[in-house]
């Protein structure tokens, strides 16, 4: 009855019944809880033997009893005292361990402390050189070692290069294999290192193998899952210093700040070199380069050109509608279309077009440019360049006129050498070996005469001097006269010819003159690269871009190299000489001088071999651009 009653005068009051029970007593709070049962245990039963050895003085029937109650009280007593040197010395142990918990504690607060204000330092660098001779000394003095030691990571390479380096020597600069040496064992583990002494271990680096390395700890420098490089500190050999794994989370700690303070730096360096560039092309080249920011509507301009006109005092736009109101305005609607389009489908910006030189004159200038764009796809900038094409366009003009000129003196005597070579052909009575030779002439006089008709329609065309007569025109009734017309150059290859083309297509205004050459141009093209037996197909449909014109074969294809040239004056593909070594080079040059000139566009896909398909769109509406 006593021990229970005991017991519950040292129970907390939370363990009374419905509440949560108490958490687990400490060694010493249990030890002493038993001293205090045991030493009022024993005070009661050593007090009741007292008073009844006082009531009792001599011997008598009780004695037994006071001598029970005594034994019982030593009993409790005795176990009262040991209870109570368990007490102390656990105590004791308790004040021991947390005595040097408080000092590991303090330790860790200095070394966090250290590790706060060494990444500030760091973090505060953005000069990649002096970042990473801070990370070095600031890593060697928070573990108070003798040497420390970046390896970057080069992605290219796939390696390491020492970066920076103090207190052993180690040839800053070079290159460390990715499958030997610590760093390497780190970079594939990602995990810390601990080396006790270096000089033991088998897997060593021979360009730092025989520095006077003694203990070494060595991290990964991660950012985001990707390892940005090693970081190592190291004491020297002839010191008895040992890193442990406290030194390898404290350093690791370190390193992951150190590695997106490198990262930012390494970008940044990345971004200061390609301005740096990008300045010193734009200053050596004649261009303007531009920088347009689209959405603040504000340009930046460089390059030697630039600065010429700075130096005139020669206005130069720095808005959208500065720039617009320059343009001249017969080639405003083009350019902002073609801007618009590259910005809204991406399509090439690369546009030649007249613009004021602010004295009232105009300068002829290339323009090409690539708009940057935003995480959603919408374009923030205009990168591009200006040249002024003004005196090649002139130097081009002259020699279109002479080309004129010569074709109009060429002309009209040949004219007249053929209709003498007709005229030979029906009055004389010749053998039919000199027949012979005046048809070879007059054949050779009507390839000379087609070229010349070409050329001066070249001309024409490049000076704008033609005269347009723009009508609506039944493109798929004109193609079909076309074919009709080739008809039998088809049935003597056996070629296997068919028009596709919707009833009741929207005709759209252009010459039928010009369109016609470029529709002939391309089919009789079409018909003699595309062997005997072999198949032509056109198709002319409407869509939202217009009216689409389209011719496919399966002739010989084009070579990828010439694709890019296809379209140039006097142009060739190397592999057609296999086929007619007679030709020009001006055919697909008109075809498309011709559809630029009612605002289309014209091109080619084709694999050599297979075949090819020739392609030309032209608008049906022309809206103005905004």
């Amino acid at each position: 009855m006593a021990v229970p009653l005991l017991r519950a005068l040292f129970r907390s009051d939370s363990a009374s019944a419905g509440a949560s029970p108490e958490p687990s007593p400490s060694p010493v709070e249990a030890l002493c809880r038993v001293f205090c049962v045991l030493a009022v245990g024993a005070l009661l039963f050593l007090t009741v033997s007292a008073g009844l050895c006082a009531l009792m003085p001599g011997p008598g029937g009780r004695g037994g009893l006071v001598l029970t109650f005594g034994l019982i009280g030593l009993l409790l007593l005795a176990g009262a005292v040991y209870s109570g040197v368990r007490m102390v010395r656990q105590a004791l142990s308790d004040s021991r361990r947390n005595s040097e918990c408080l000092l590991e504690a303090k330790q860790r607060a200095l070394e966090l402390a250290a590790l706060y204000d060494t990444s500030h330092d760091v973090s505060v660098q953005h000069e990649l050189s002096t970042l990473l001779q801070t990370i070095l000394e600031r890593a060697k003095n928070l573990l108070s070692a003798a040497g420390c030691a970046i390896f970057l990571y080069d992605s290219e390479q796939n390696d390491f290069q020492i970066a920076a380096e103090v207190g052993v020597g180690m040839p800053v600069g070079s290159h460390l294999p990715m499958d030997r040496g610590p760093a390497g064992h780190v970079a594939r583990t990602r995990e810390p290192l601990i080396l006790k002494d270096y000089r033991t271990w088998p897997d060593r680096s021979r360009d730092i193998s025989k520095l006077p390395i003694k203990s070494t700890v060595l991290v990964p420098m991660m950012r985001g899952g990707e390892l940005v490089g090693v970081l190592g500190v190291h004491e020297l050999v002839g010191t008895s210093r040992e890193f442990n794994e406290a030194d390898a989370r404290l350093l690791s700690l370190f390193a992951d700040n150190a590695a997106s303070a490198v990262r930012v730096a390494r970008l940044l360096e990345a971004v200061r070199d390609s301005e740096e560039r990008f300045r010193i092309a734009a200053r050596c080249a004649s261009d303007i380069v531009y920088d347009w920011d689209l959405a603040a509507d504000s340009v930046v301009f460089f390059g030697a050109r630039y600065d010429q006109l700075r130096a005139e005092n020669q206005p130069v736009a720095r808005t959208r509608q500065e720039f617009w109101d320059t343009v001249h305005p017969d080639d405003l609607q083009r350019v902002r279309r073609a801007f618009h389009s590259h910005l809204e489908a991406g399509t090439l910006f690369s546009e030649e077009y007249r613009i004021s030189d602010g004295k009232g004159a105009y300068l002829i200038v290339s323009d090409r440019a690539m708009a940057i764009r935003n995480q959603k796809g919408k374009a923030v900038r205009l990168i591009g360049a200006v040249t002024d094409i003004t005196e090649r366009k002139r130097a081009e003009q002259m020699k279109t006129d002479f080309v004129s000129f010569v074709t109009h003196q060429l002309r009209t005597p040949l004219s007249g050498v053929k209709w003498m070579l007709e005229l030979a052909m029906e009055t004389l009575d010749n053998p039919e070996e000199m027949q012979s030779f005046v048809r070879d002439a007059r054949i050779s006089t009507d390839r000379l005469i087609g070229l010349v008709n070409d050329l001066l329609d070249v001309s024409r065309l490049e000076r704008g001097s033609i005269k347009v007569a723009r009508r609506p025109v039944d493109l798929a009734g004109l193609t079909r006269e076309v074919v009709a017309e080739l008809d039998p150059l088809v049935k003597d290859k056996r070629q296997r010819f068919s028009v596709l083309a919707p009833e009741r297509l929207p005709e759209p205004r252009v010459d039928p003159q010009l369109i016609r050459q470029a529709v002939l141009n391309l089919i009789a093209n079409a018909v003699k690269y595309t062997p005997e037996e072999g198949e032509v197909r056109v198709r002319i449909e409407a869509g939202d871009g217009g009216l689409r014109w389209e011719i496919r074969d399966t002739g010989i294809g084009i070579p990828p190299a010439d694709m890019r040239k296809l379209f140039e004056k006097f142009y060739r593909a190397g592999n057609v000489l296999a086929v007619e070594t007679e030709g020009t080079g001006l055919g697909l040059y008109l075809v498309r001088l011709i559809v630029e000139r009612f605002g289309g566009r014209v091109w080619c896909e084709s694999e050599e071999g297979v075949g090819s398909t020739f392609v030309f769109t032209l608008p049906l509406e022309n809206g103005e651009v905004r």
